[in-house]
């Protein structure tokens, strides 16, 4: 399995109002894996947004995940959306996270897809969960980790980028890996775009990106 890190880099008002506004897409995608939270301007609902979702759907599909606690499959989208509870910051849910990673790959394997688009870490408050991210990659980069997948593309936000290089670096080492330095991408920059100024002179603008992620290339 291929693992490619594609970096975000968010503007200052998504930043200043913790809001994540843009979600770029890659093509040719099989599924994304995304935090169960529907509610607000989360990276779930971005991405709703992107591909045409119906939030109330969401809403209802997450409440029921994080009721559960546990990876939900939603085949009637596409891509197909495999839904992860949200996890507290404590050690219960620095344990829980070691029986997500495993099955989420499991839901993967179940459904045979080759590629997957992991957005838990594209849009990051606070501090980087390094902890998190070594628990996640320790179980990603075993090579004894069996996996119907080709290719995962990792969303990391530019503010934790420099940990998680650091991350791969120490798991590839113990696990003897031929390499030490991920392959990575620099995901499309979102801005605001005038699309129309009315003839009183105001402006209509569009949040959006300049380029489409392409399944094996980033623009």
């Amino acid at each position: 399995m291929k693992l490619i890190f594609c970096v975000r880099e968010h503007t200052s008002d998504e930043i200043f109002m913790g809001h994540q506004l843009g979600f770029p897409a890659i093509r040719g995608i099989e599924a994304i894996s995304a935090t169960a939270n529907a509610r607000g301007f989360t990276p779930l609902t971005a991405i709703a947004r992107k591909y045409g979702w119906q939030n109330d759907q969401l809403e209802a599909a997450s409440v029921e995940c994080n009721s559960r606690q546990e990876v939900a499959i939603i085949n009637t989208l596409s891509p197909t959306l495999l839904l992860v509870p949200k996890t507290r910051g404590d050690d219960g849910g620095l344990l829980a996270v070691d029986g997500l990673i495993s099955d989420l790959l499991d839901a993967v394997n179940h459904l045979n897809h080759r590629s997957l688009h992991f957005t838990h870490f594209g849009f990051m408050q606070g501090r980087p969960p390094e902890l998190a991210m070594l628990r996640i990659l320790q179980f990603l980069l075993n090579p004894t980790q069996a996996s119907t997948l080709d290719v995962l593309y990792w969303d990391i936000d530019i503010r934790g980028l420099k940990e998680l290089i650091n991350i791969y670096a120490i798991v590839s080492r113990h696990y003897r890996l031929k390499s030490t330095k991920p392959e990575i991408h620099m995901a499309p920059k979102f801005t605001w775009n005038e699309v129309e100024r009315t003839s009183g002179g105001l402006s209509v603008h569009v949040f959006a990106d300049a380029n489409e992620t392409h399944a094996g290339r980033v623009h």
